[in-house]
Order: structure tokens, then C-alpha cells, then sequence
């Protein structure tokens, strides 16, 4: 029958992406709540030098992209990262990256619920915050059952709308700088008033780094894509040098209007500082509009967190990690249901956490998802070396990331002084505890139950372990 579950192992996915699919994959994946709404804690804790950390979170965006690509172009896997972690180290390895970030991609998408959840009530604000969390939640797992293809085109022009929508803001925002619109409160003097360009120091920059890190988190969403893309050695570089220029252009450039816009203290996550922005450039019904655009920021990231989560759960499960219902591709488009639902329900948890514990819950959520998200960078860049020996000596070297000897190097380098810098700020020794509780985990679940599993599933293929 067509619509019968079938094993990932025996077909596989459906090859419905396009580069301009994947560009926005990756675009949509990191422009979404956690920069329009999780800019205002990073503002809050470095002030205007939050610039800077937006600049370096850039940087290392696009150097451990670029390793992922080299890697993703010589062995195009839904597990993507996880597989190269387990081939470069091992399976344990395979199994904590894979884990670790399908986790903190689960709980991203879960805390932009609560933001979707946030823009809407300022609209109803006779309806609850995770009445409208529930609903979103429920609609973004309706999009990805349908299939690749369809959820490839929503996350296209969800995308899209963000981006068109940073674009005015910067244009608008930078004729108010300049005195284009002279009745507009903005200046340069914002960069250095109330205490200075960088009021809490170097230690404020990298305190910031995990909220900023969460921003730019899903950049590597595009190496889970690229199995089911059409021709990867063709897009996979047209993404990178694409989805680059986009980060910086509008990340770094928006940062910087805002805080020219925006006095840095009046920022927080109760409100997106950008609608807060432009109602002091447009008034409320500007505000509104851009309050629209967050609220389709939050959908895209959650569609993009979604696919990820439910590829790479479905890449584990296909190689033992999982019980095997979870391989399953049901239906004619192919789509892993059984692993959507599993990495959907996280999102309905997310609602229901802003119940009890409203105060913290986005912000805990971003910040735990960070310190996920540069895990899984982290293993990114310590898996290059290894696998481009490995795909050198299969021939499968298709595309050389520049300057690959020493660009790991850095990437390791700017993320261990991230951690650090954790240390430095209120609250951040928690997180940094969190995430070495959940790495610990992770190796127990993988001694006790996942080994067994991986082991008898790699030898029912006849594979040398």
C-alpha cells in the first residue's frame, strides 16, 4: 500500500528542496523570535558593545558553516553533524551531539511559542499567553506532517517577510540617524550614553554570547536538509555564501540601528525592542506592523526547528540510536511522522512550562537551546579534520572550505571563552551546570540503553564496528 509506514533505512527522503528552500532554511532558522525578542537580553547585558558580540556570533556562524558544508557536500545525511561526530569519534560521540542538539532545537522552537504566544496577546490580550502558544503549536505540527515540499515554500515566505522587514527598519531607522526624519528620537550619542559603549566590559560581551548564540542558532539546519536536496554540491556553497551575506547585513546592521534607535536600558524580552524601536520611529500603527512580522518570525523558526528536530531524530533512530518506529516514513510524501510528532510535543511543554514559571521561562529556554547550539558547533568544528581525511581517502571530497586548517581552530577557540564567559555573569554558572547535567545524561542513556541498540542494528547491516 502507498501510504504504509516504510523503514528510512530501505526508502529514502523525499528530494523536495531547492536552493532558495535551503537559503531561507537557514535564514528562517536564525532570524526568528530569539533575535527579535532575545536581543533585548543580550542588549541588557552588554549594552551598545552588544554590536560586538553580534559581529563575532556572526563570524563563527559562517566559519563553522562553512566546515559543515565541506562535510555535508561529501556525505549528504539527515543526521548531518551527529553522522560526521560518530564517524570522526565514534558513536558515543555520534550519539551526545545528535541528542544534544535535537534537544536544545526542541526546546528553541518551544520558547518561540511563548514569543509567538507574547506578540499575539498584545493584540487579545484577553486571551492568555499559552492559550496562543498551544494553538501556534499545534499549527506548525500540521505544516511539517503535510511534507517537505509544502513546508520547504511556508518557511520560503515566512522568511521572506522578516527579511523585507529588516531592510525597511534599517533604511528607516538609519534616515532617522542621519536627520532625514529629524523629529525622530534617534542618534548616535545612544552608543555611548548611560554608562558607556561597553558598561559591563569584556565580561558583558561574552556574558551576552549564549542569548546571541541562540539568535544564530539554526544555521546549521541546512546540513540536515541535505539529503532531501536536489543537487547538494550545486546549492550547499550557493547557501553558504548567500545565507553569510544575509546574517551579516542584516543581523549586524539591524543591531546597530537599534541601538542608535533605542536607548539600551529600555531593553528587555517583555517586548521585542524592535517594535519598541520603530513606535518611537512610526507610532502605534507601525508598531503593530512589526509586531506582525516578530509574530511571523516566531512561526518561521519554529517551522525551520521542527524539520530539524524531527530529521535528525529520524537519522538516529535509522542508525539504532532509537526504537526504530521512529525511521518510519508514512504517507506519499514520505515525511517522518512518528519523529515530527515526538519533536513537536516539546513545543505543546513549552506552553504549558509559561504556565507555571512565566517569569523565566523564555528566557531559561533560550539560553539552555544556546548552550545546545554551540555544543553541537563545537563537535561541527572538532569533526572537520577527521572527516576530510575520510572523504579524501573515499574520493568524496567535492568542495574545500577555505582555510579549514586553522578556521576550526578559531571556532574552538571563540567557543570555550563563550562558556567562560558565562561564569561572569548572573545566572550563567546554571547554565553551563544545566548543560553539563544533560551531556552526563545523555552518555548514561547511551551506556545503558543506546549501545545495545546501535550495535545489533549496525551489525543486521553487516557493518564493521
Amino acid at each position: 500500500m502507498p501510504n504504509d509506514p516504510v523503514s528510512g533505512a530501505e526508502q529514502g527522503l523525499t528530494k523536495g528542496l531547492r536552493a532558495r528552500h535551503m537559503t531561507m532554511i537557514a535564514v528562517g532558522g536564525v532570524i526568528g523570535a530569539g533575535f527579535f525578542l532575545g536581543a533585548g537580553g543580550a542588549i541588557a547585558e552588554a549594552g551598545p558593545a552588544v554590536i560586538i558580540a553580534y559581529l563575532v556570533g556572526g563570524l563563527l556562524a559562517f566559519m563553522v558553516l562553512m566546515l559543515l558544508v565541506e562535510m555535508a557536500i561529501g556525505r549528504p545525511v539527515a543526521g548531518s553533524f551527529q553522522q560526521y561526530a560518530f564517524e570522526a569519534f565514534g558513536p558515543r560521540a555520534g550519539f551526545t551531539t545528535g541528542w544534544t542538539y535535537w534537544l536544545a532545537f526542541l526546546i528553541g522552537p518551544a520558547s518561540e511559542t511563548i514569543a509567538a504566544g507574547t506578540f499575539l496577546h498584545v493584540w487579545f490580550p484577553g486571551i492568555p499567553i499559552w492559550v496562543f502558544a498551544l494553538v501556534v503549536a499545534a499549527l506548525m505540527t500540521i505544516v511539517n506532517l503535510v511534507g517537505v515540499t509544502f513546508f520547504g515554500e511556508v518557511e520560503f515566505w515566512l522568511a521572506l517577510v522578516k527579511v523585507i522587514a529588516l531592510v525597511v527598519f534599517i533604511i528607516w531607522g538609519a534616515a532617522a540617524i542621519t536627520g532625514v526624519q529629524p523629529s525622530a528620537p534617534a542618534s548616535v550619542s545612544n552608543l555611548v550614553s548611560d554608562g558607556g559603549f561597553a558598561p559591563a566590559g569584556l565580561a558583558g560581551i561574552f556574558g551576552a554570547m549564549l542569548l546571541v548564540m541562540f539568535s544564530y542558532g539554526g544555521t546549521e539546519a541546512i546540513g540536515t536538509a541535505a539529503e532531501e536536496s536536489e543537487r547538494p554540491e550545486r546549492d550547499l556553497p550557493k547557501v553558504l555564501r548567500s545565507t553569510i551575506v544575509r546574517i551579516l547585513v542584516l543581523y549586524v546592521a539591524s543591531i546597530l540601528v537599534l541601538t542608535m534607535v533605542l536607548p539600551w536600558k529600555q531593553a528587555g524580552t517583555s517586548s521585542s525592542p524592535f517594535v519598541d524601536a520603530i513606535q518611537l520611529l512610526g507610532g502605534p500603527t507601525a508598531a503593530n506592523i512589526m509586531n506582525f512580522v516578530v509574530l511571523t518570525a516566531a512561526l518561521s523558526c519554529i517551522d525551520s526547528g521542527i524539520y530539524a528536530t524531527s530529521r535528525m531524530l529520524f537519522s538516529m533512530s535509522r542508525e539504532g540510536y532509537f526504537p526504530a518506529v521512529f525511521s518510519k516514513l508514512s504517507g506519499r510524501s514520505a515525511a517522518p511522522r512518528a519523529a515530527i510528532l515526538a519533536s513537536t510535543a516539546m513545543l505543546f511543554l513549552g506552553a504549558l512550562l509559561y504556565v507555571f514559571a512565566s517569569d523565566f521561562a523564555y528566557v531559561w529556554l533560550a539560553s539552555f537551546s544556546g548552550f545546545g547550539f554551540m555544543f553541537s558547533w563545537l563537535m561541527i568544528a572538532l569533526s572537520e579534520p577527521r572527516m576530510r581525511k575520510i572523504l579524501e581517502q573515499e574520493g568524496n571530497l567535492k568542495w574545500r572550505a577555505p582555510g579549514a586548517s586553522w578556521v576550526w581552530i578559531v571556532c574552538v577557540v571563540i567557543i570555550a571563552a563563550t562558556f567562560i564567559g558565562q561564569l561572569f555573569i548572573d545566572g550563567g554558572w546554571v547554565m553551563l551546570a544545566a548543560g553539563a547535567v544533560w551531556i552526563a545524561f545523555t552518555l548514561a542513556y547511551y551506556e545503558a540503553l543506546g549501545k545495545k541498540r546501535f550495535m545489533d542494528t549496525q551489525r543486521a547491516r553487516g557493518t564493521r564496528l
